[in-house]
């Protein structure tokens, strides 16, 4: 009887402790552990489902890519799980002062000494690690890294014998050649985000020392070199260098049918072209960096980097950590650019001669690299710039250059007086 009642007694607490596992640590159909990645990036599965694949021949867990073609969707879910254990073991966000609110909340894992122990001797970028700081602490690490840069039509190019431009001076002559062909020479994208594209990559082209003073508060929007630049944009809108802007896929459409001849965009945009429009890199389209200003200036790359974040309330936390170690290797990283067509490591092969050209000039000493706009400055300040500068772009006068500086200003003053 005892016999009975002690067996009886193990077997309630094996199943108790089993559920209790199972609370803890989700397993996949195959019995492996899994962790939860949570992205905005839906294009990225196939590619995740590979590194998810070599990762758990190495460690025997499994990456359960999650992807929201919403953004709004995407931060409700992320943002209403944070702090509950049933949270994603490891999810995207944005660079730069969009991680403060998360970062500050105490939600997400310090990774500074993972940088210096795994990531950085795998070949990530240290300087990298400036986008995800905040308070000196490392909060994420790098899904990708996108450069911008200026994409070029090089039938248009070839048919006109244009030529990429070394100087501004020879960018705006080659808008004003365009224009004498009734070629458009810049086409435009409507998102109601993107209109800081073009004001970032100019005043980065006039001085890039204004553009830091300008995005960390230490200059007004309303100081006289800002003032220039709006009226060099101004120029350029009056010239009619820019085409009406339109949505994403229009724009690619009209660059790949010569309808405008150049566009400003990051590297995702070479997957666009080559697979909706049948382009070829460095046959039918190329990139070139907006040359700076004044000659003794080295020209910017703006780069955006999404960094990837460890929920610390998460029952995954301690996987997706272990996932997040071997995420770097060359393998894994070669089998996300053979699907993607961008990178970031030294080493791993693009597939794109045009990605592989400017990921190689970020990386070079001739070229500066910047954090974009959008994450390099608080997001109140970028939500009433996109909105003033959208305003400007359509009624590019006087007036409208200084109530647009004056409206961000503004908010700058707000932002950066807590």
């Amino acid at each position: 009887m005892k016999k009975i009642l002690l067996g009886s007694i193990i077997t309630s607490l094996l199943v108790l402790f089993t559920a209790c596992s199972g609370e803890n640590e989700k397993s996949s159909g195959s019995g492996n552990e899994t962790v939860d990645f949570f992205s905005d990036k839906v294009d990225d599965e196939a590619a995740y489902s590979e590194i998810s694949e070599l990762i758990n021949e190495d460690i025997g867990v499994e990456l359960n890519f999650v992807g929201y073609s919403d953004t709004t969707a995407f931060q409700t879910a992320v943002q209403q799980s944070l702090g509950q254990e049933n949270s994603p073991g490891m999810f995207t966000w944005w660079s730069g002062y969009r991680m403060e609110d998360i970062a500050k909340s105490g939600n997400i894992e310090d990774l500074t000494s993972e940088w210096e122990e795994y990531y950085i001797p795998a070949g990530v970028n240290p300087d990298l690690a400036e986008a995800f700081k905040v308070d000196g602490k490392i909060y994420g690490a790098p899904a990708t890294v996108l450069y911008n840069g200026i994409y070029y039509n090089q039938e248009i190019f070839e048919k006109y014998n244009l030529e990429v431009p070394k100087t501004f001076d020879e960018f705006l002559a080659l808008c004003e050649t365009l224009k004498s062909e009734d070629i458009t020479p810049i086409g435009m994208q409507d998102a109601g985000w993107a209109s800081f594209l073009w004001f970032q990559q100019l005043i980065a082209a006039y001085n890039p020392e204004l553009y830091t003073s300008l995005v960390n508060g230490e200059i007004s929007y309303q100081d006289e070199q800002v003032v220039e630049v709006m009226e060099i944009w101004q120029s350029m809108l009056d010239n009619g260098y820019f085409a009406e802007p339109v949505d994403h896929m229009t724009r690619a459409k009209q660059f790949s049918n010569g309808d405008v001849a150049m566009t400003y965009e990051s590297t995702r945009f070479t997957k666009n072209l080559e697979e909706d429009f049948g382009l070829e890199a460095e046959k039918d389209y190329s990139r070139f960096i907006l040359p700076s200003m004044e000659s003794s200036q080295k020209p910017v790359i703006f780069y955006e980097t999404s960094p990837i974040a460890i929920s610390s309330a998460s029952s995954e936390k301690d996987n997706a950590i272990k996932i997040l170690r071997e995420y770097y290797g060359e393998e894994q990283q070669q089998a996300y650019a053979d699907q993607m067509g961008i990178g970031f490591l030294e080493g791993v092969e693009l597939g794109n001669e045009t990605n592989q050209n400017i990921t190689e000039k970020a990386n070079s000493d001739d070229h500066l690299s910047m954090i974009r706009y959008y994450e390099a400055t608080p997001a109140t300040i970028v939500d009433a710039a996109t909105t003033s500068l959208w305003e400007f772009v359509y009624d590019p006068s006087t007036s409208s250059i200084e109530n647009t500086l004056k409206t961000i200003q503004a908010e700058s003053e707000k932002a950066f007086s807590n």
